[in-house]
């Protein structure tokens, strides 16, 4: 009696190579789709501590607000506090990591969606020229700064979009920004550490 070879037609192994070949593209596919998602997951991330980062330092710098009004004998002191829709300037202390000494901040949006800080450093009562403009955020298409205080007359404001009193500090400062992205920019109200009414000193 004659036993026939044992072995895989070539039908068979066909269909196991086809067969093959849809399963390692479903791995590929499955690979691919995780590593998006791992690289979106991240983005994600990135930019939320991006997000969080600007708001601690714009907490941290409104914070410290300080009444001063900068100016050498016989010239008019600059303005203890601007406060307009999309800029604002400030007299604070810098933190000692980054040098420390007293500055003022004018944050603002410029053009190209980016949220920037300029950083004057305050030494013997004159003002040294700023640094190139630090980016604070990017991808800002919009911001908006409002202002609530105490007038001169006593009386508490509502929210401002123009702080009219700049010989004054208001009592507390709300960022609002629209970012591009999937993050956004949560409502930010800083109230300053300093509730100074009064007019402030000039050094």
């Amino acid at each position: 009696m004659i036993r026939r070879a044992q072995g895989f037609t070539l039908l068979e192994v066909l269909v196991v190579l086809s067969l093959l070949g849809v399963l390692l593209t479903l791995i590929g596919g499955a690979i691919t789709g995780a590593n998006r998602a791992v690289g979106k997951a991240e983005r994600y991330s990135t930019r939320l501590d991006e997000v969080r980062s600007t708001q601690n330092f714009l907490r941290t710098a409104v914070g410290q607000a300080l009444p001063l009004a900068a100016g050498a004998p016989g010239v008019e002191p600059s303005p203890v506090f601007v406060g307009e829709s999309h800029r604002m300037s400030f007299y604070a202390p810098l933190v000692a990591t980054l040098g420390g000494g007293i500055y003022r901040y004018s944050v603002s949006q410029a053009p190209g969606q980016r949220l920037q800080v300029s950083l004057e450093r305050l030494r013997d009562q004159a003002l040294l020229p700023a640094d190139e403009p630090q980016v604070l955020l990017h991808q800002v298409q919009d911001v908006q700064f409002s202002y609530r205080g105490i007038s001169p007359k006593g009386e508490a404001t509502d929210w401002l979009d123009h702080w009219p009193w700049p010989g004054r500090l208001p009592v507390s400062v709300r960022v609002d920004a629209q970012l591009a992205g999937p993050v956004p920019w949560p409502l930010q109200s800083i109230d300053l550490r300093l509730d100074l009414s009064s007019e402030a000193r000039t050094l």
